[in-house]
């Protein structure tokens, strides 16, 4: 025999079963994840500069070493020669080809060959540039200089014998972090460095 529910002890109307969610529940927790996002998203994004700048930098540096290597192999000097481009520094790489070093009127009138057209690091890594950022002191501790250092040729030229001409430049992300790559010129030796903001100084 079917008994009837006694009195009040049956589902109410309009309440929702004990394992279920209410939506005042579901928009609650919605909100706590767009917070916790929300908050995370900054420091992702300085990751990421931070990572594409260093990649950068390192990038260069790998163009230098390269140009050692290939002068020394080949016998004649290999220079990164650095240019304008749309406002912006770009570099390529060219050759001695008449044994009298690698010049700026020699690459204009084609005896000195280069690799390509000039390129700039925008190219391959968004938002990197060559430059400081505000307040960043230049490598050698001056409040104000240039982020290009090589020279008024504005090239590092390797020779046979591994040498090079000395200098550094710099580059920075689209937030604060910076980076840099500075040429010995005694023996060519190429380093990179970055910009701790903590303790406000370069370092390896």
């Amino acid at each position: 025999m079917i008994r009837a529910a006694a009195p009040g002890t049956g589902p109410r109307a309009g309440s929702s079963p004990a394992h279920g969610t209410s939506l005042v529940e579901v928009l609650t927790v919605l909100a706590l994840i767009s917070c916790g996002l929300g908050a995370g998203l900054p420091a992702m994004s300085h990751g990421v500069d931070a990572r594409r700048t260093e990649d950068a930098a390192a990038f260069l540096a790998g163009q230098f070493r390269l140009a050692r290597q290939r002068a020394v192999m080949s016998g004649q000097s290999v220079a990164v020669v650095f240019d304008d481009v749309a406002g912006e520094v770009g570099w390529r790489v060219c050759r001695d080809h008449d044994r009298d070093g690698v010049s700026r009127s020699d690459i204009t009138a084609g005896v000195d060959r280069c690799d390509s057209a000039p390129r700039t690091l925008a190219d391959q890594f968004a938002h990197v540039r060559v430059g400081y950022a505000p307040g960043v002191p230049h490598l050698d501790g001056e409040s104000t200089s240039s982020p290009l250092r090589f020279g008024v040729a504005r090239m590092a030229v390797f020779s046979p014998s591994g040498t090079s001409s000395s200098g550094s430049i710099v580059v920075r992300g689209a937030g604060s972090t910076q980076s840099a790559v500075r040429v010995s010129g005694v023996t060519g030796r190429t380093r990179v460095l970055r910009f701790d903001p903590g303790r406000k100084s370069w370092v390896e």
